[in-house]
């Protein structure tokens, strides 16, 4: 592994940074795993990568899918691993071993985001073919195919109880899916053209979606109301990701990340990247740690806690 460290002065506050090469082509997806000790990466370069954390060590490999690698998800067991991909298939990893468990395949088109369910139980997945489906863990068991949104579907996510399913793409709008009618229960008006990211709230009272409109919206998970808004000045992909406290979250643009406060939706800090693309990005469990996948294979890792 080859890496650059710097230290940063921002507003207010001191960063130790560090950049190494992870994939050929763009890390597309990163996932902190393990109580923040490991992290995964998924790339262009159809491999997903385990690596050690803080020494950024690379564990293991997982070699299978054979196009770009679009998403990751960990079951909070920590046990399986699920892969979505360009080559239209989804794979099941053991956390432990090199081989998938499981190829999984059902989807028309693009594997854009996958998501395990808090009970680990669960699996949805997202595809530009426009369909959700669900299946069964760990056998992979496909269970139901969710119809209804006439968009390529970009991201699905559990509610923290797993009786929902969020999900989003091109339109902009979130269709709620309730699991135990089966069918969709509601569709919110989101964003004005594509949604690009959701993440919820550590507390699990709120979730956040972003969009290419340039708007953060902050929604109700109880009242499925937006609470409000915000507008971003940049331009980018905008992942999300929020702290563990959940009083701050982060938001990817073209060459730099914003931090915010979640009360006030103020920023607290901007944090300028050399390079343009941030596709991905997360916390680790402790908040003091903040990792970024960018367009030229890169990870970037700042630590806050100096």
């Amino acid at each position: 592994m080859t890496s650059e460290c710097f230290l940063l002065q921002g507003e207010n506050m001191k960063r130790d940074y560090i950049r190494f090469n992870a994939h050929k082509g763009h890390v597309n997806n990163i996932c902190i795993t393990d109580a923040g000790k490991k992290t995964l990466s998924a790339g262009t370069d159809a491999v997903v990568k385990l690596w050690s954390f803080p020494s950024w060590k690379l564990i293991r490999e997982f070699k299978g899918h054979t196009k770009s690698v679009k998403s990751i998800s960990i079951s909070n067991q920590h046990s399986i691993i699920a892969t979505g991909s360009s080559d239209h298939t989804i794979r099941l990893w053991s956390c432990t071993e090199n081989l998938p468990l499981k190829v999984l395949t059902g989807h028309r088109n693009i594997v854009s985001s996958v998501c395990i369910s808090p009970d680990g139980k669960l699996l949805a997945s997202g595809s530009y073919d426009g369909t959700v489906r669900l299946w069964g863990l760990p056998e992979g068991e496909e269970l139901l195919v969710l119809k209804g949104s006439p968009d390529n579907i970009s991201c699905v996510l559990f509610t923290p109880d797993g009786e929902k399913l969020l999900s989003g793409g091109i339109g902009g709008d979130i269709y709620v899916w309730s699991l135990s009618e089966r069918k969709l229960e509601q569709i919110l008006p989101g964003h004005e053209v594509a949604l690009m990211s959701m993440v919820l709230t550590p507390d699990g009272k709120y979730f956040i979606s972003s969009g290419y409109d340039r708007k953060l919206r902050i929604w109700s998970l109880k009242d499925l109301e937006q609470e409000r808004s915000i507008g971003l000045e940049g331009t980018g992909h905008f992942p999300l990701a929020i702290s563990s406290n959940g009083k701050t979250f982060a938001v990817g643009m073209d060459y730099d990340i914003v931090l915010y406060d979640f009360c006030s939706g103020e920023i607290v800090s901007n944090i300028p990247l050399i390079v343009r693309t941030v596709t991905s990005i997360a916390f680790t469990s402790d908040g003091k740690n903040l990792v970024a996948a960018t367009g030229d294979g890169k990870l970037n890792v700042w630590d806050f806690g100096k």
